[in-house]
């Protein structure tokens, strides 16, 4: 009876208490800075998810295109051969929404391609990082601050398509 009274205690402390990244999401703002949240304990990904997770970064507050304006697939392209990956091999965001597998929004992983909607036929394309505590993706992408790449937030609603590169 006791080993089963015990059984019952564990679990129901193990259901109450948050997950890990709900603990350093908390610890993270309690200390004033942005917090990251992840699907998994490993936030970088793995394998060739992390690398293009290194290489986009790299990129932050620079402009590594020629191009002036319009130029985030044309970063998400630069970054996918340099991974040793195709791209989609267009100059426009939505083409990514066919390039690679579909995922679902809740299986998707960092690494994984976010394409944005930006009016009827416009559209926006970054690498998915992870989630924010206030529930919007966090996406690092070509071309949205200032014209440069940067790693920003973006409401989850206007990504339609969830694509994990081949």
């Amino acid at each position: 009876m006791l080993r089963i009274l015990l059984a019952v205690i564990v679990s129901l402390c193990a259901f109450a208490s948050p997950s890990l990244a709900d603990t350093r999401a908390r610890a993270v703002l309690q200390e004033g800075r942005s917090a990251l949240v992840t699907n998994d304990d490993d936030s970088r990904g793995s394998g060739r998810s992390a690398e293009v997770l290194r290489i986009a970064e790299r990129y932050i507050g620079t402009n590594p295109t020629s191009m002036r304006r319009l130029w985030c697939a044309n970063f998400l392209g630069m970054v996918e051969k340099k991974a040793g990956r195709s791209g989609s091999g267009s100059n426009f965001a939505r083409s990514y929404a066919s390039y690679g597998k579909s995922v679902s929004r809740s299986s998707v992983k960092p690494g994984d391609i976010a394409v944005m909607a930006r009016g009827k036929r416009g559209g926006h394309v970054g690498y998915f990082v992870g989630w924010a505590p206030n529930g919007k993706a966090i996406i690092i992408s070509g071309n949205s601050r200032g014209g440069k790449v940067s790693k920003g937030q973006y409401a989850a609603n206007r990504i339609f398509a969830w694509r994990r590169p081949a």
